[in-house]
Formats: C-alpha cells, sequence, structure tokens
C-alpha cells in the first residue's frame, strides 16, 4: 500500500530496489545430491527415476536475489518499472524499453531452470549407467558431453545475472531522476497555493461572506480551495 505522500513511497521503493541482490547462484538448487565415497547421485524413491536436488534456498534469501528463479524480487523491479511508466516527471511512460528487458529476462531464467533440471538428471543418468556398467572408457564420451552442457547452462544464468544487475541499476537512476521531478513539482505547487494565499488574505475576503471581512488563516486544504474559488469568481 502506497504511503499518503507519494515522493516517501518513491523513495522507499528506490531503496528496496537498490538493495536486491545480484548472484550467481548457477541454479545450484537443481544439483543433485551425491552419496558417500561413491559420488553416485541419490535416487528418489517417488517418482520413479527421480534424483534428489539440493533444493531451494530459503524464501528470504530468495526474495532479495534478482537472479534467482523463484522469487519475488523481480516483481518488486517490475512495480518500480510500472513507476517510471505511469509518473509525471520526465521519466513518465519514456522506459518501456525497461519493461521488456525485464519480461525477457524473466521467461530466459524460467525456461533455463526447466533446461538445467533436465540437464543435471542427464547427467546423473549417465554417472549411474558408468558405476553400474563399469565400462567408463566407452561412456566417456557421454559423460563429458553432459558435464558439457551443465557448465553452459550455469555460464549462461551468470550471463542473466549480470544482465539483471545492469537493468536494477538502471531503475535506479530513473527513479532518482523521477524523485528529483516529483519533489521539484511538489515545491512548485506549494509556492503556487502561498501566492494564491497571498491574494486571498490582502482581499480580505472569507469564504462565507466575499463582499468583506477579516482575512482568516485557512485551516485546512479545503479551506484554501474554497477561498480561491470563491476569488475566482469575483474577478
Amino acid at each position: 500500500m502506497k504511503p499518503e505522500n507519494f515522493i516517501d513511497y518513491l523513495r522507499l521503493l528506490r531503496e528496496e530496489i537498490a538493495a536486491l541482490c545480484v548472484v550467481k547462484c548457477r541454479m545450484s538448487h537443481e544439483r543433485i545430491r551425491r552419496a558417500g565415497e561413491s559420488i553416485l547421485p541419490v535416487v528418489c524413491s517417488f517418482p520413479e527415476g527421480s534424483y534428489k536436488r539440493v533444493g531451494l534456498c530459503n524464501p528470504e534469501v530468495r526474495a532479495q536475489r534478482l537472479g534467482c528463479s523463484h522469487t519475488t524480487a523481480r516483481i518488486e523491479l517490475e512495480d518500480a518499472i510500472n513507476e517510471l511508466n505511469t509518473g509525471d516527471g520526465e521519466s513518465g511512460g519514456q522506459c518501456p524499453s525497461l519493461g521488456s528487458e525485464l519480461n525477457w529476462l524473466n521467461n530466459q531464467i524460467h525456461l533455463l531452470d526447466h533446461q538445467k533440471g533436465e540437464a543435471e538428471k542427464t547427467l546423473a543418468k549417465i554417472e549411474e549407467e558408468m558405476y553400474c556398467a563399469g565400462d567408463r572408457a566407452r561412456r566417456g564420451a557421454k559423460l563429458i558431453a553432459a558435464q558439457k552442457a551443465v557448465r553452459e547452462m550455469e555460464r549462461l544464468h551468470d550471463e542473466y545475472v549480470e544482465q539483471i544487475g545492469v537493468l536494477r541499476d538502471k531503475v535506479v537512476k530513473e527513479m532518482d531522476k523521477l524523485i528529483e521531478q516529483a519533489g521539484m513539482n511538489q515545491s512548485h505547487g506549494a509556492e503556487v497555493g502561498k501566492e494564491r494565499w497571498g491574494e486571498i488574505a490582502w482581499s480580505g475576503l472569507t469564504p462565507d461572506a466575499p463582499e468583506a471581512g477579516p482575512a482568516v488563516v485557512p485551516t485546512g486544504l479545503g479551506d484554501l480551495c474554497r477561498w480561491a474559488s470563491r476569488l475566482n469568481l469575483m474577478r
């Protein structure tokens, strides 16, 4: 929920985005556990043909990592980009490319997560077959190819993490511009309000008796608006 003061909301959101982490975890949650000295993959009883994974980091850690495939951090980044695209400052409506870039990275990370899981499973099966059959020489090429596939996906994830880190920095920079513009607009509005109040007070009018009366300081924005409205009607 947004605070009443929009600038405070933007500043808070900006700090949250700046604090989001970019960590090259290489999707370690998809790695398969190995057992003891045999270094064999640990098989799960259900579903059949599956293996025990390292598993996800805890929710608190994932919530701060932009490159994680199971995170809410990219939702926060999307919220910030939406503010940039709907804001009143010079950034307002000028950052659709940031949203497109985030959508692309989000899709690539989710796709890579699935691919990495399958590649790790393939590697585990080859390792298991080699151990059981005892023909390491004949199956060595398959093992090397499977290991290479996993490493390539880890390299790709590193690349995506770097890109989303650059995107985060762009968003923070644009938010700084929006906050500065919003502050200028707020200051200008306050100055205009003071100027109009000066005219009203000098005229000696009151909201309920426009013909005459002592200048009474308005007790709130509503009073000020009524005074301004009556003054404009008399002009």
